[in-house]
């Protein structure tokens, strides 16, 4: 990839910020830098839409508005507020990183991404992105959405491009924000946060075309959730969380499945949610 002129940095600034004067996205985790609150919105946001979260997200700080609370939660209460997001096992590591910073470092969440790293859940874009809206940290990262920006202002015509190209290009546009020096100085002081923000508007309402993300070495198709493997663990989660205790015999949830048509065998979808976590069996019964 050639290098890129300042001049092409900086129109590619004036472009998303002038844009994002009169189009920035209000959400209820971007009016706040509690590391609790944001890590909680981007661990719900990991493959789920932003008009699904907000509800959820409210819920789920009601129920548990620290990171003390949410550590000390039942798993029957996390997984009963969580209800609706799907991809359960999130709930279970996100209470399982509460514990970890409740313990090891005393409830203050640390604020090294290759720490934040080590905990279940937190890959790094999460690591980043929760060091960037919560302490300011000045570190480029990629999402689908900002990967879609890139991809379209800088790569228009490459396929197979790989976030180790993106990268330096992104961080070279964020520190020329933070540190004008000879670029357009009218953008000074833009905090990496709204910056991040402003990048993730852009590419989630102005640039719709999903098959910009196909030009990444990254891309993987989403699969289907209609009959899916997911689809039918979904369907025990759901069955059990409606029940008064959570839980039904064995009987009873094998009689779901085949009613709801699942080609799976019953006792490969109760063994990957035992693995996981999230049911236990109880003789001929399970429960959450």
């Amino acid at each position: 990839m050639s290098i890129l002129k300042d001049m092409t940095i900086s129109a590619f600034q004036k472009t998303i910020l002038d844009w994002h004067k009169t189009n920035r996205r209000n959400m209820p985790w971007r009016e706040t830098k509690d590391p609790y609150k944001i890590l909680v919105s981007e661990v719900m946001l990991q493959q789920t839409q932003v008009a699904r979260v907000i509800p959820k997200y409210q819920e789920f700080l009601k129920a548990f508005p620290t990171l003390h609370a949410l550590a000390k939660a039942p798993d029957k209460k996390l997984l009963l507020v969580w209800q609706g997001l799907g991809y359960w096992e999130r709930a279970l590591a996100l209470k399982e990183t509460a514990k970890r910073i409740v313990k090891k470092y005393k409830g203050i969440f640390p604020k090294d991404t290759k720490v934040l790293e080590t905990f279940p859940g937190i890959g790094p874009y999460t690591a980043r992105a929760v060091a960037c809206f919560a302490f300011g940290k000045k570190e480029a990262f990629m999402d689908t959405n900002i990967r879609r920006v890139y991809l379209h202002f800088f790569s228009p015509n490459r396929k197979n491009v790989p976030d180790k190209e993106i990268l330096p290009i992104a961080q070279k546009a964020m520190d020329a924000i933070l540190y004008p020096n000879s670029y357009d100085r009218r953008n000074h002081g833009i905090s990496p946060r709204e910056w991040h923000y402003a990048l993730f508007d852009y590419g989630a309402t102005v640039l719709k075309d999903k098959k910009i993300n196909k030009r990444s070495k990254h891309y993987t198709k989403q699969s289907r959730f209609t009959g899916s493997f997911r689809s039918f663990r979904t369907k025990v989660m759901r069955f059990l969380l409606d029940q008064p205790r959570q839980t039904a015999t064995k009987h009873k949830l094998e009689k779901l499945l085949k009613t709801s048509g699942s080609p799976y065998a019953s006792e490969k979808i109760f063994a990957s949610l035992e693995k996981d976590g999230l049911i236990k069996k109880k003789g001929a019964s399970y429960s959450l």
